[in-house]
């Protein structure tokens, strides 16, 4: 009775890879003939070692091993095989002498071989059961044809999700920018300007062409365009907010008005400047009114220290005078606290004019922070007792350098004043230290503290620590303080916490 047939098996035309692997020459050959046609590209190998190397060139639809060869038989390279990712899923059959045991067949099982044929084998039955294993590879391989087609394919709808949502935030954006009353612009990442919108163009008479790269310096003042584009270059070089001020053309009446412009770089996902988004808006109106403001204050504080001078004086020569009974001199005392009290705001006004337009003027000369910074505590100390509160004064060193005394003497005052004045009658501390690189002169009190969002705003004009009206002044002591710090080169900073107090530290270059 003759064996039963084996089921025919339709396969793809599609051409895959075979590998044999037999140490005798002539079983190649015989199963190569099997093979041999236009489904498979066959590719022998007469050793273990060289068959490894066939699968690292290259991937196979399947294995046909021959279990018996020299230095490493067939279930070692079968253990190496399924060790390698890339290889461990391709169907292994072993090949072997008719009549092998058992064990050596539960063997091949064990490390993954997926069919047993002995030699010399059907080449009906060889044809098909690599048939099968090659079908199932090249669909695999049409699977992962397609999944990989349809992940392109739904890259390329997302990437054209992604660029319809870009038009569509870039016509929001150009539609609001031409929709408020500034001028907006962009630059490319190096600066060049690329869009500007229509205010832009109404209000300078300049159209978008001529303006894009560097053209549009064209409308700023000839005085003021070299410093313009300076600190324009410097923030995009370093990639940091642009602010500036600088007189632009209007087209209408030719007239140059003042304009603040600022810029932000526009970062993608990797930190990297793609664009600068910035605008210019108007501001001579305002301009106008500070320097109407600043004029009347500079004019109101000089006469306003006439009168006080004099009314100074004549108090100095009461208290002076001989035989005052001591409720009188109390009080005259008290007016000449007051006295000196105005006398600061008033000084405080023409500092504020001063920095406004330019004119805070230095004279520097060779001090020592510490006597300096003593002398005021000294001088401060009766109007620290009259609010309860201790001045303690420390120095680690003398601090020499090179500064205005006036203008130091003011910056410890008002560090002084303040801290007496938010310290609620607490113990103040007033230190002098250096290191090899500056001085630090150091105020520190224990009273109401500042909260962490007002630690910058208090520098601001106008601005103070709390908005209880019983602290009293006109905000200008530490806006003033900062400003004479600065002009030293120097820095300020304050450390604080709500109901611990705070500590305002001044650090001065030698």
């Amino acid at each position: 009775m003759s064996p039963e047939a084996p089921p025919r098996f339709e396969p793809s035309s599609e051409k895959v890879d075979v590998l044999l692997v037999d140490d005798r020459p002539e079983d190649l050959i015989a199963m190569t003939t099997i093979l041999e046609g236009p489904l498979y590209t066959i590719v022998t190998a007469r050793s273990g070692s060289e068959a490894l190397k066939r699968l690292l060139e290259q991937d196979f639809a399947v294995i046909l091993v021959d279990v018996l060869m020299p230095t490493m038989d067939g279930f070692e390279l079968a253990g190496m095989i399924k060790k390698r990712e890339r290889s461990r899923d391709t169907p292994l059959i072993f090949l072997t002498a008719a009549g092998s045991d058992v064990g050596r067949i539960y063997q091949g099982y064990a490390l993954g071989a997926v069919d047993y044929l002995p030699k010399p084998v059907d080449p009906d039955v060889v044809r098909a059961k690599v048939a099968i294993f090659a079908e199932l590879f090249r669909r695999a391989k049409r699977l992962e044809q397609q999944a990989k087609a349809l992940r392109e394919a739904e890259r390329r709808e997302r990437d054209l999700q992604i660029t319809e949502l870009k038009l569509a935030a870039e016509r929001r954006f150009t539609n609001l920018a031409e929709a408020i009353p500034q001028i907006v612009w962009t630059t490319n990442p190096q600066g060049a300007l690329q869009y500007a919108n229509r205010r832009f163009v109404e209000y300078t008479g300049m159209d978008l062409e001529a303006a894009q790269g560097e053209g549009w310096l064209a409308a700023v003042h000839p005085d003021d365009a070299v410093q313009c584009f300076t600190c324009w270059r410097e923030a995009v070089a370093k990639g940091v907010l642009y602010e500036g001020e600088f007189r632009l053309r209007r087209m209408s009446d030719g007239a140059y008005r003042w304009h603040i412009s600022r810029a932000v770089p526009e970062r993608n996902a990797e930190g990297q400047i793609v664009a600068w988004l910035g605008t210019h808006t108007d501001f001579e109106d305002l301009k106008q009114a500070i320097r109407a403001r600043d004029e009347f204050l500079s004019i109101a504080s000089h006469e306003l220290r006439t009168p006080l001078t004099a009314l100074k004086l004549r108090l100095q020569a009461l208290l002076y005078a001989k035989g005052l009974e001591e409720k009188l001199e109390k009080k005259l005392e008290s007016a000449a606290r007051q006295t000196q009290r105005l006398e600061r705001l008033i000084d405080n006004l023409l500092d504020i004019s001063r920095i406004t337009t330019g004119h805070l003027e230095l004279e520097p000369e060779e001090l020592e922070l510490a006597e300096v910074a003593h002398e005021v505590v000294e001088r401060l100390r009766d109007e620290a007792t009259s609010v309860g509160s201790q001045v303690q004064f420390e120095a680690t060193s003398r601090a020499g350098g090179c500064w205005d005394r006036l203008r130091i003497e003011q910056v410890v005052t008002n560090l002084l004043t303040n801290a007496m004045k938010y310290g609620e009658g607490k113990p103040v501390v007033v230190r002098v230290s250096e290191d090899e690189r500056a001085v630090e002169i150091s105020v520190r009190d224990r009273g109401m503290g500042i909260a962490d969002v007002d630690l910058e705003r208090i520098f601001h004009q106008f601005e103070r620590a709390t908005n209880r009206r019983t602290a009293g002044g006109l905000g200008m002591g530490l806006y003033i303080t900062r400003q004479i710090v600065e002009a030293h080169q120097g820095q300020i900073e304050v450390e604080s916490k709500v109901g611990e107090g705070s500590v305002f530290r001044v650090r001065l270059p030698k």
